[in-house]
């Protein structure tokens, strides 16, 4: 085991060696964008005792519809799917100019993910069976199902790492034909699916993800707006965003059991809108971000840090709120208020700090794999 000391010292190297020209807020934008959606995931999940005692789970949204405005707050994925773009783009620059194998670029950057995702469903399996011979099986099963949610983004990021050292050259040829055969297909499959054709749509889970890792390409080559230009452009796609949710879409942000034109079943119009406008607004303010941390070392060595961690903090934050409520129900302190009042926020912020001790445990023992 390494010592704590020697990570420091690890970590303080690491941020003390980057180049005066990297993109700072890329790493920046990747770590707190894992944070958020924790912090997110905390705040949807409702789990709560009711005048009777029984346990009450779900997403909070469905009990407050009122509440979804938060959720434009906490959806980072395409963000995130950006960012993921950009550092892609980098290393496959770099891979490629060495003649390096696509092939090998593509294993190595999976067997990253690939790990740390074995390590939690390895767990789970562990809890699973010790469950089922103590008589909880289906307790322990319902429980692996929730910690299991944050894995649907491996299989996205997935197919996006896989085609991506054959789609970044062919978008660097020909910037133009690659976006817009993706806008138009992504276009032409929303339209079907608001016609009623929801089967065929759903390749917008490919299309519509993939979509920002073009974004991503195309940030790092130079091809967006700068400046001012980029504010402009992130005020139009708000207001864009603003206009889908006043017509056919909800305005949550997050997938909601039972909803109509859920946002991200496949990824919605609005999805899109919005999550262009989060990115345009973030893209317009990371070469301050970037010079903010590269003025102050400290700050800089916390991203390096988070970010040697943030696979895991984004694999096991349901685990460690399923660890917390369980220990909550134990000592009949889960939330009894109804969901999305000021009672229920004041009983759920001590349940959601405790989430955060608990992953902080887990990550200790886990970040190891990644």
């Amino acid at each position: 085991m390494i010592s704590s000391a020697h990570q420091e010292l690890s970590v303080g190297d690491l941020a003390a060696a980057t180049k005066p020209d990297r993109n700072r807020a890329v790493d920046a934008y990747r770590a707190a964008a894992m944070v958020a959606v924790a912090v997110g995931h905390w705040a949807a999940i409702a789990i709560a005792v009711d005048d009777d005692g029984e346990l009450i789970t779900g997403n909070a949204l469905q009990f407050a519809p009122s509440m979804s405005w938060i959720t434009w707050l906490f959806q980072v994925m395409p963000l995130f799917f950006v960012v993921g773009g950009f550092s892609s783009a980098v290393s496959l620059d770099s891979h490629l100019s060495k003649a390096g194998r696509p092939q090998d670029w593509v294993a190595a950057r999976l067997r990253r993910m690939v790990a740390p995702a074995t390590v939690l469903a390895g767990t789970w399996l562990a809890i699973i069976g010790v469950g089922s011979v103590l008589g909880v099986g289906e307790l322990a099963a319902a429980a692996a199902v929730a910690a299991a949610i944050p894995l649907w983004f491996l299989a996205n990021y997935t197919i996006d790492t896989a085609i991506a050292p054959w789609l970044y050259p062919a978008f660097r040829s020909h910037p133009a034909a690659v976006a817009s055969i993706g806008v138009a297909t992504f276009g032409a499959l929303e339209v079907l699916r608001l016609d009623g054709h929801h089967t065929i749509a759903q390749v917008n889970w490919v299309v519509g993800w993939l979509l920002f890792q073009v974004a991503g390409f195309a940030w790092r080559e130079g091809f967006l707006p700068q400046g001012r230009a980029m504010v402009v452009t992130a005020a139009g796609l708000w207001v864009a965003a603003i206009a889908a949710v006043a017509g056919p879409y909800p305005i949550t942000m997050v997938h909601v059991p039972g909803i109509e034109n859920s946002p991200t079943h496949p990824p919605s119009l609005a999805l899109m809108l919005f999550g262009a406008a989060y990115s345009a607004t973030a893209l317009a303010i990371a070469p301050r971000v970037s010079r903010a941390l590269a003025a102050r070392p400290k700050a800089w060595a916390g991203v390096v840090a988070a970010n040697a961690v943030s696979l895991s903090v984004y694999l096991w934050h349901f685990t460690a709120a399923t660890i917390a409520a369980a220990a909550f129900y134990a000592l009949g302190i889960l939330p009894t208020a109804d969901v999305g009042t000021v009672a229920w926020w004041v009983q759920k912020l001590p349940l959601m700090g405790s989430s955060a001790v608990v992953l902080a445990g887990i990550v200790a023992v886990v970040g190891r794999y990644e």
